[in-house]
């Protein structure tokens, strides 16, 4: 992997006025730096091309359109979707998960069905659901994980039945990077006649995803989980479910025809996407994808993986860091200390020029269940050096024999 020069790409790790290193940058798993190639397109299309969507018979507005829904195909490509019209852009993972939420539970969910969960979720993949269940007499049914951070298969499994109406379940976990078997979990549901929802927003920056090779029926991203700009994400959805469900928002731009007698909503994917959208931001998402197309997404897990392995053995040799999950060589790591609260090591670690997470990481129940209140995650991008990583370790050593207790 050419690691320097793809942060060559990004602006972010360039030298800046009084700054004699980069921040070292691990907070990957909250959002990703934005190579120039994403940043050039936003300054064109605000200097250059803004204009809105949708019924403009002026030429400005006509190239807006086909550069957004140009932009839809991209995603379609990237994700391995059928048709672009299986693509709904939203404001990201959390708003796309809403927004299936919502649409699930007006047209499919009754009382006494249920919806299936698991304790890995984030927060945005675990409330929606949970509202649902609460508004129409539906059960939510928790598939518990392990204290290790991880899942088991037949736990999801064995929540589903006759009156499961979808599962939701992440493709990897925010917290311990651990990856569930989506692609059993998926074909077990559809064996019962039960769509499946994939949170891919953890996934999706590390792993190559395929919704044909998944064969799931709803799939959620963010862009700035994948280099790409805040404010935009999608939606994936099987047609032949975005044209069964009711749509969520309602407003300008998702209707063929409204009066006072009947509303004739426009084909899927735009009865999902009322009022204006974030055109900018679309545009900013095709920008990264085709950026990450000059690189070899293989080369790329490769060399996370590798990154990830050196991470955990480096913690691993520092008296009285613990690490959390079992995921080896994940991108993704969390640990504890016993000689430093979390939230101190963060803020500690900041000062030093090191970006990490301290906190439950939006992930309540797996935190409950791993009997812990706070840890540290270190989340890398392929961005990321051994170098930095062995600067990582340098200071915490340096911070235990500081703050240890002696005869750690």
């Amino acid at each position: 992997m050419r690691v320097h020069e793809i942060r060559e790409e990004f602006p972010f790790f360039g030298k800046r006025g009084g700054e004699e290193e980069p921040l070292i940058y691990f907070d990957n798993g909250a959002t990703t730096q934005k190579p120039q190639a994403v940043i050039d397109r936003l300054v064109e299309y605000y200097s250059r091309e803004n204009s809105n969507i949708h019924r403009g018979d002026y030429p400005l507005s006509s190239r807006a359109e086909r550069m957004y829904e140009h932009a839809r195909e991209t995603v379609a490509e990237w994700l391995g979707a059928k048709t672009p019209e299986e693509i709904v852009f939203t404001k990201g993972s959390t708003e796309a998960v809403n927004l299936a939420a919502a649409c699930v539970g007006e047209t499919w969910l009754k009382p006494g069905d249920n919806l299936v969960v698991t304790e890995l979720e984030h927060s945005s993949n675990y409330f929606p659901w949970k509202r649902q269940c609460e508004k129409r007499g539906a059960q939510l049914r928790v598939a518990e994980a392990e204290t290790d951070g991880t899942l088991k298969t037949e736990a999801v499994i064995s929540r589903m039945d006759e009156r499961t109406r979808l599962v939701a379940v992440t493709a990897m976990s925010n917290v311990t990077g651990f990856r569930p078997d989506v692609g059993r979990i998926v074909k077990k549901a559809h064996e019962l006649g039960i769509p499946v929802l994939v949170d891919a927003s953890q996934e999706i920056a590390h792993h190559r995803v395929s919704v044909r090779e998944m064969d799931c029926d709803f799939l959620v991203f963010s862009g700035h989980k994948v280099y790409g700009p805040m404010g935009v994400g999608a939606l994936y959805g099987k047609r032949k479910w975005l044209e069964e469900l009711q749509p969520y928002l309602y407003g300008g731009g998702m209707v063929q025809r409204g009066d006072c007698g009947c509303i004739r909503y426009r084909r899927d994917p735009g009865k999902y996407e009322a009022g204006t959208q974030n055109i900018a931001g679309a545009l900013g998402l095709e920008a990264v994808l085709g950026f990450l197309k000059r690189w070899d997404f293989s080369g790329i897990e490769e060399y996370e993986r590798q990154l990830g392995q050196c991470l955990r053995e480096k913690l691993e040799k520092i008296p009285g860091v613990r690490l959390l999950g079992t995921e080896r060589d994940s991108p993704v790591q969390v640990f504890e200390s016993e000689w430093m609260g979390a939230y101190d090591m963060g803020v500690l670690l900041g000062n030093r020029g090191i970006a990490v997470r301290s906190g439950a990481h939006c992930a309540y129940p797996l935190m409950e269940r791993m009997e812990k209140e706070s840890i540290c995650r270190v989340s890398l991008a392929f961005y990321n050096t051994a170098g930095e990583i062995e600067s990582f370790a340098g200071t915490m050593r340096d911070l235990q024999k500081t703050f240890g207790r002696k005869g750690n």
